[in-house]
């Protein structure tokens, strides 16, 4: 199998995300390769914890560079826009294939296995996720779109790709078609629109995971409700974790900033709470995130105010 390994956009911003993404990511996958890219030059916090996680800083400045050139023209004086198009490094960063991760997921499972059974299929592009409503914000062209390149619509914070796949030639066509496109993306959604655009009109080989491996589930959303508590995660040996009897790989929190409101937040917890050494840490986290007086804010059920992965970026850029 070529060499693979797992990308994700972070920096001392969302530390909180990270932190549990990396709990999550090193429960069940000790030795996979991991590279975060900066989302920013705010690093510090993030590069202190690389030696105890295990994982590398993506260092291209010209790259980085580029891309946030791109970002800055496409949405200007959004500094969400110019620099959550860094995402795109992973397809020019040393991974011959790689599955890119957003930092507000955490991962609930060993990833080699899947990414094996993925990587068979031989598809150029495999998302987990699908949200047309913050993709193509006009019907008509997302059926055109859905027509004639046979677009997917995918949730752009969770995929499997390769090496090259995606070209700042191809990033810069669709700059410059710029215009035109703010018609029919919506408002407040960054790359996720670009990337779709660019891969459908590749007419590339694009697939869903659970297509390929059929006891997945069709989508890794953390509002809608899961099979089993996040206690269940103590035990060793503990069956998978399940929505309506199908695997979750993971869990994504796109749409949500991290505080007390997200749903299924004992899953987060369990994982973030890991990541404090100490007694006293533990419990000021716990405190954060679960204060007696706010347990019932958010009953474990779909919905919420989800805005595609605006809420990640805006923490990111804050």
């Amino acid at each position: 199998m070529p060499r693979w390994g797992v990308y994700c956009l972070a920096n001392d911003a969302v530390l909180d995300w990270t932190l549990a993404f990396l709990e999550s990511l090193r429960t069940y996958n000790r030795s996979t390769e991991l590279i975060v890219i900066p989302f920013d030059e705010r690093i510090d916090r993030l590069g202190a914890i690389a030696p105890t996680y295990d994982f590398t800083l993506l260092d291209m400045p010209e790259l980085f560079n580029a891309l946030d050139g791109i970002g800055r023209t496409l949405h200007p004086e959004q500094p969400v826009g110019e620099k959550v198009f860094r995402k795109f490094a992973a397809f020019y960063g040393p991974f011959d294939h790689f599955l890119f991760l957003d930092s507000d997921i955490v991962v609930l499972t060993a990833l080699e296995p899947l990414m094996k059974r993925l990587l068979e299929s031989q598809a150029d592009f495999i998302f987990f996720d699908t949200s047309p409503e913050w993709v193509y914000a006009d019907p008509a062209f997302q059926q055109h779109m859905e027509r004639e390149y046979g677009s997917r619509s995918f949730g752009a914070g969770a995929f499997i790709s390769r090496k090259g796949f995606i070209g700042i030639d191809e990033l810069s066509a669709a700059q410059r078609e710029r215009e035109r496109l703010k018609q029919v993306f919506p408002v407040g959604v960054y790359d996720q629109p670009y990337m779709n655009y660019v891969v459908d009109m590749k007419r590339a080989n694009v697939a869903a995971s659970y297509d390929i491996i059929p006891e997945l589930n069709r989508g890794t959303w953390a509002a809608e409700p899961v099979d089993i508590p996040a206690k269940r995660l103590r035990r060793l040996g503990v069956s998978p974790v399940t929505r309506g009897g199908r695997i979750l790989p993971f869990l994504h929190w796109a749409g949500f900033r991290c505080d007390y409101r997200i749903p299924n937040i004992d899953f987060f917890l369990h994982f973030r709470l890991q990541a404090e050494r100490s007694w006293l840490g533990r419990m000021r986290c716990r405190y954060r995130f679960r204060p007696r007086a706010r347990l019932r804010v958010w009953p474990n059920r779909p919905g919420g105010p989800r805005t595609g992965d605006t809420k990640l970026g805006d923490h990111l850029a804050q």
